[in-house]
């Protein structure tokens, strides 16, 4: 029921380090050809507590040919199914453009489920290598494209950035809809559901001790919630 996060990128980009740094988990980050083999994947809490599934998938290189993505199906099918894609990019190399392409060509072979849009965001890697004025310059052009969704610059690496990589998830994945409800005093049980299932945007508790909260929840998990607890929705 968890929006997911696929992690997708050239070799090398930095991918198990940013999903190392995004989640706390200890994912091998080598400097080696599809150094992830399969797909790992975490729950992480945005803020505001949203819980989204991220997964750290096998590094793209160049031309990878058409019979290679096809042993890798089951891992990047994954991705055509998630919420959002991460393409990651190590901006400081060179050939970074080159590798886009690369990967950008990749992710056209990988089929999306009918009625889906995929949704990119690309996360520039590894600004902490660049020189000031470089740095400079694409911090300030991927701050511009981060009002649009579309880029964040991040040192995955030194953890520059990422709280502002965070909430630019967190607004893209963000567009389960709203729903009020009150939970009576002794029903703590209820309530602990709620912010384990959904993200409470507002909360207020009246004299007689109801809680009565805004919680974004996934259509599958309202349903759930709508079973586990009648009568509960304003």
């Amino acid at each position: 029921p968890f929006p997911s996060v696929a992690l997708v990128g050239y070799t090398n980009a930095g991918k198990s380090t940013l999903f190392n740094r995004l989640t706390g988990a200890e994912v091998m980050a080598k400097d080696l050809l599809f150094a992830t083999l399969d797909t790992t994947q975490r729950t992480i809490r945005l803020p505001q507590g949203r819980p989204a599934i991220i997964a750290d998938t096998v590094g793209f290189v160049s031309d990878l040919p058409h019979e290679l993505v096809e042993s890798f199906r089951a891992t990047l099918e994954e991705v055509g199914e998630a919420d959002l894609i991460l393409h990651v990019r190590d901006i400081a190399s060179p050939d970074s453009a080159a590798q886009a392409k690369d990967v950008e060509a990749v992710l056209e072979q990988i089929p999306t489920p009918d009625g889906k849009t995929r949704r990119i965001l690309e996360v520039w890697n590894k600004i902490d290598l660049l020189e000031p004025e470089t740095r400079e310059t694409v911090v300030g052009q991927a701050e511009r494209l981060a009002r649009e969704g579309t880029a964040a610059a991040v040192s995955a690496w030194t953890g520059e950035g990422i709280e502002a990589l965070r909430d630019t998830i967190a607004s893209l994945i963000d567009d389960d809809p709203e729903t009020q409800l009150t939970v009576e005093p002794h029903r703590g049980d209820l309530l602990a559901w709620l912010y384990a299932n959904g993200r409470v945007t507002g909360r207020e508790t009246d004299d007689d001790g109801r809680v009565h909260l805004t919680v974004r929840l996934h259509p599958a998990a309202l349903g759930r919630l709508e079973r586990l607890y009648p009568d509960v929705i304003d």
